[in-house]
């Protein structure tokens, strides 16, 4: 048996910046970020929105009545939490109509949450092969005008129906892990505007994924010929790029 992505649905704004009126009004040359961030155009959440509506708009493209029926674990994967206490999950279950007999919760982690959650629900289905699991993740990126993290701000929405027998991707049990305490970027809990430190971050986000390869490739035996494809999470796209160059 198999297990992994069903079905995935995207949802974002549909209001943007473009990245050359953005360069323009800070008095930049627009290649800083057409080509130093490799972004053309930054998502703006309006303020009618925010991560359940996003992801509950994702999830909606995809979700049939049976899968609403067989779902049992809803997981949503967020840092952008509407709510201390009750999880985004359980309003987006209420609001599809999904069946009150699944769990719901909300995983809390930069970066790693949306991940976490497929990898979750992956081991769920492999006990309950009959059953579905949905996993979401939504951020809004907030840095604060003028500042240097402005422009790679945004926000979207991914939605993921994991199955027995799925049809876009098999995920393997083959998996390694790194995890430290850097204080690259975080939100305290008293701030609208996350704090980060840019060249820092970059500089780490290059080293974990060289200690994560590392690990992956000395317990599995496999080089980097064994790989069409490399997906990565990118706060910004330039940022992958320059992981998997190193």
């Amino acid at each position: 048996m198999t297990v992994g992505i069903d079905k995935i649905g995207f949802y974002t704004s549909p209001y943007f910046i473009d990245m050359v009126d953005l360069a323009h009004a800070r008095n930049e040359d627009p290649r800083k970020y057409l080509i130093g961030i490799g972004q053309k155009k930054q998502a703006v959440i309006p303020p009618t929105q925010d991560v359940v509506t996003m992801a509950a708009n994702a999830a909606q493209k995809i979700l049939s009545e049976g899968d609403k029926e067989k779902i049992d674990l809803v997981i949503f994967g967020t840092e952008t939490g509407v709510d201390n206490s009750k999880s985004a999950a359980i309003y987006v279950q209420s609001l599809l109509g999904i069946s009150k007999q699944a769990r719901s919760f909300e995983i809390k982690q930069a970066c790693y949450g949306g991940t976490a959650g497929v990898q979750m629900a992956v081991d769920h289905i492999r006990l309950h092969p009959e059953s579905k699991a949905l996993v979401l993740a939504a951020d809004i990126a907030r840095y604060g005008l003028n500042t240097p993290g402005e422009v790679t701000q945004g926000g979207g929405a991914v939605a993921m129906v994991i199955s027995s027998n799925p049809r876009i991707l098999e995920v393997e049990d083959k998996r390694s892990f790194h995890s430290d305490n850097i204080m690259d970027f975080w939100r305290p809990l008293y701030r609208h505007d996350a704090v980060v430190d840019g060249h820092y971050s970059n500089s780490i986000y290059v080293d974990f994924f060289q200690q994560t390869w590392t690990d992956y490739r000395q317990k599995y035996h496999r080089t980097i010929d064994d790989f069409r494809a490399l997906t990565f999470h990118l706060p910004y796209t330039k940022m992958g790029l320059k992981a998997l160059r190193s």
